[in-house]
This record gives C-alpha cells, sequence and structure tokens, in this order.
C-alpha cells in the first residue's frame, strides 16, 4: 500500500471509505435519536465502548442507555471525520461538539471519537471499540 506522508492511500476496489463515513453518519444520527435498534445494529455485539471519565462499556448497555434516555446527546456537531480502511477494518477519527446529558448530569465539550469498525456482507460496518476523549478547547 502507498503512502502519503503519514497516511496510506485509499484502497478503493474493496470496502470504500466513503462506506465507513456514511456508516460513521448513520451512527451519530441513531445517537442523537435514541434509536435503539439504529444502534443495535451498528454495535458489534463485542464492542469495547470507553467513555471520557474511562468508564467501560459492553454494546448492550450503550444501547441501552442510549436508547432509553440514561445517556442522551442532544446536540453533535461534527467538526471534522477522517477515515482509513484496510480490507474489513477501518477507523474513524471525528473532532465534534456535544451537548446532552448522562445520569441525569448535563455535559457540554468539545470531543475526540475514535472508532474501530469491522465489515462483513450480513452486518455491514459494526462499531468494534470506540474511546471519547475530551479535545483541548486551545487544541
Amino acid at each position: 500500500m502507498e503512502q502519503s506522508g503519514c497516511v496510506p492511500q485509499q484502497r478503493t476496489d474493496e470496502f470504500p471509505a466513503a462506506e465507513l463515513l456514511a456508516a460513521e453518519r448513520r451512527l451519530r444520527h441513531a445517537v442523537r435519536a435514541g434509536d435503539l435498534a439504529g444502534l443495535r445494529g451498528l454495535f458489534h455485539p463485542q464492542l469495547v465502548s470507553v467513555r471520557p471519565d474511562g468508564r467501560c462499556h459492553g454494546a448492550e448497555h450503550e444501547a441501552t442507555a442510549l436508547g432509553t434516555g440514561t445517556l442522551a446527546v442532544d446536540v453533535i456537531e461534527p467538526e471534522e471525520t477522517v477515515a482509513t480502511v484496510v480490507g474489513a477494518t477501518g477507523v474513524t477519527r471525528t473532532v465534534l461538539f456535544a451537548q446532552g446529558h448522562c445520569d441525569d448530569v448535563p455535559f457540554e465539550a468539545r470531543v475526540l471519537c475514535t472508532r474501530t469498525w469491522v465489515h462483513d456482507e450480513a452486518t455491514g460496518w459494526q462499531v468494534l471499540a470506540t474511546r471519547v476523549g475530551e479535545v483541548d478547547p486551545e487544541a
């Protein structure tokens, strides 16, 4: 695979990054809507999700929290998303502004969401791992 600087060039013959970026957008919409069925379809059953406070949760916990409103993200405003695809594995890195509440505690933050995705013909793109962390306001 050729590289340009430190970023590998994307292959366009298999699992193009455009499909992964579309899955990332669907995930953001499902999170904002609290769409339990949509979230379950986008979360891999073995999902590992690490929240900004360091707590780690699985797919069903995250889907249920978002679907029931225990974790609600009312505003998601992406600033930048970068995607890399190699075979059936993809990584997205999104800087965004998020506002909502978790366990009845309001939050508002500029965050970096880094996700590892896997693809298969039966399910399409699914998130296998996600890490959300605050971004320095000066960055």
